[in-house]
């Protein structure tokens, strides 16, 4: 049996508007509620002690009132049953003045604690011999876990964050970053943290350090829609186990034209894949040649759209570099239209030859169906 059961989430971003989704963002915005209450009901039904909130709980430090009063609802809900709940604020949502975190709704209950300094401080949790450290984002360019060392004598030491790990090569700095060699030296059990949108490990040393990434997708680059159950046991045992709670999925598909038989194959594949939660975007690149002319992309979106959460195509437009007359027969019209352009712009210079050129662009724009 473990000795302390932790639920770890970050980035919520209630309040996000989901503009890119069009007349489907309230709906995702909505979600985001929905899954805040299924992470809460999960913490209860898992017994677990405390919930580390690491960063954008809300999707801006001012949100409306009916927000903020539901989240001080679903907040109760863990309040009542003694599990607490400990917030680090993030980019979207930091420590300001007037902001939401100085809500009476949020002082009100006595198992709820937000950080509000930029260093890391302590906070006892009674009766669990356990201290966090957390530290809110104030946007200042440094490692708040540089030189840190706690100073307590408690057995469980756990750290929550809203930060960026610097990766050399990779991620140099961001606002607020942590250094892995920064984690291994902090003398904590666990690190929760939050700013990255897809789960990821960054454990160090002896230090288990995770992202969660947010419980309900935020878009194409935000995984899968987890929170992380974390079990602190006996001699320094640390078990990670993440749990899916979002409904809706998110995905970004590209297709090559050439790998298509034409616009029949390409219906087949994506009616194949319909899912009412499923928001996709195809990326359809070089459907040019004979299969592809006529075909009306906006009425084949507007055919599949009904069966997802959302759909966008969004179709390459050809241009004068992107078709090479051998990639198309002479008998075809595509290559026939080619060899004539290039014959004729072969003696053009300047404004001449520009004017050919975009000639040509409007040509193949055409040829596949396009609408300038």
């Amino acid at each position: 049996m473990p000795l302390l059961r932790i639920l770890h989430t970050a980035d919520v971003h209630l309040g996000a508007t989901f503009g890119f989704l069009g007349a489907r963002g309230r709906e995702q915005r909505e979600q985001l509620k929905a899954t805040f209450s299924r992470v809460v009901g999960l913490a209860i039904d898992a017994q677990a002690d405390l919930v580390l909130i690491a960063g954008d709980l809300f999707h801006t430090a001012y949100p409306g009132t009916s927000l903020v009063s539901e989240v001080a609802y679903q907040l109760g809900r863990l309040d009542k049953e003694g599990i607490w709940t400990l917030i680090a604020p993030g980019t979207h949502d930091p420590w300001r003045e007037g902001g939401v975190y100085e809500n009476p709704a949020f002082r009100s209950l006595p198992h709820v604690h937000v950080f509000r300094e930029q260093d890391l401080t302590a906070f006892p949790i009674p009766g669990l011999d356990l201290v966090v450290y957390g530290a809110a984002w104030w946007g200042e360019r440094r490692d708040p876990l540089a030189g840190f060392r706690p100073d307590d004598e408690a057995r469980f030491r756990v750290g929550v964050l809203h930060a960026s790990i610097r990766l050399p090569g990779r991620v140099e700095e961001d606002d607020t970053w942590v250094d892995r060699s920064s984690i291994a030296a902090s003398g904590l059990r666990y690190l929760a943290l939050g700013h990255w949108h897809s789960l990821a490990e960054y454990s160090s040393g002896d230090v288990v350090a995770f992202y969660p990434g947010p419980p309900e997708p935020l878009g194409p680059e935000s995984g899968e829609g987890k929170v992380l159950i974390v079990e602190l046991g006996e001699e320094g045992k640390v078990d990670v186990r993440p749990v899916r709670v979002g409904r809706r999925r998110f995905l970004r598909l590209d297709l090559d034209g050439p790998d298509l038989v034409g616009p029949e194959d390409l219906y087949a594949r994506l009616r194949g894949m319909a899912d009412e939660d499923l928001a996709l975007t195809v990326r359809i690149r070089r459907a040019w040649g004979e299969s592809w002319i006529g075909v009306d992309w906006e009425e084949m979106e507007e055919e599949l759209a009904p069966l997802f959460f959302h759909l966008r195509l969004e179709v390459q437009a050809p241009t004068t570099g992107s078709i090479r007359a051998e990639d198309y027969p002479e008998s075809t019209v595509i290559g026939r239209f080619i060899r004539v352009a290039e014959r004729e712009m072969s003696g053009l210079q300047g404004e001449d030859l520009q004017v050919a050129q975009e000639a040509l662009r409007l040509g193949l724009f055409h040829l596949v169906g396009g609408d300038d």
